[in-house]
């Protein structure tokens, strides 16, 4: 483990339960998204963000943890620690299917143009001209002449 905060919850501005020194062995219990549930060896649990652990090969455990010790090791080594969609198979992938309930749930977290200029300005934020990235792909997709969204708000 990296020197790191247990938090009693998974997220970063959680409270802190404890630190954590460097390179202490914890026992994984659960995991949410890019946190584990840990038990430090003191008896207290908590949160931990993914990326602070390293798992090492150890024995077999019956609780199916082997299986997220699994997912989380990559490369030759074992020891380093990945949050992406490695242990997909390509049939998993090619299987996959679209959940337009999802997509409308993540959209409904976008806020209005007025709410971000607000949220801008409070944060005392200053606009910036940036230029538009072009790409090949694009003009050969939307004719190159429009940037605009499908008229039913969705993007393509």
């Amino acid at each position: 483990m990296r020197k790191t905060d247990l938090r009693d919850k998974p997220f970063l501005d959680a409270a802190v339960v404890a630190p954590i020194a460097a390179n202490t062995t914890i026992e994984i219990q659960s995991n949410k998204g890019a946190w584990m549930q840990v038990k430090a060896a003191n008896g207290q649990v908590g949160w931990i963000k993914l990326l602070n652990v390293r798992t090492s090969g150890g024995g077999t455990s019956n609780s199916g943890l082997g299986t997220l010790g699994n997912v989380i090791k990559t490369g030759s080594s074992g020891q380093t620690v990945t949050t992406g969609v490695k242990g997909l198979s390509a049939e998993q992938i090619q299987q996959a299917e679209p959940n337009p309930a999802e997509v409308d749930k993540m959209e409904s977290y976008a806020s209005s143009q007025s709410d971000a200029t607000r949220a801008a300005q409070q944060a005392k934020l200053n606009p910036q001209s940036v230029a538009a990235i072009s790409s090949s792909s694009s003009s050969s997709n939307n004719g190159g002449s429009s940037t605009a969204a499908p008229s039913n708000g969705r993007r393509p």
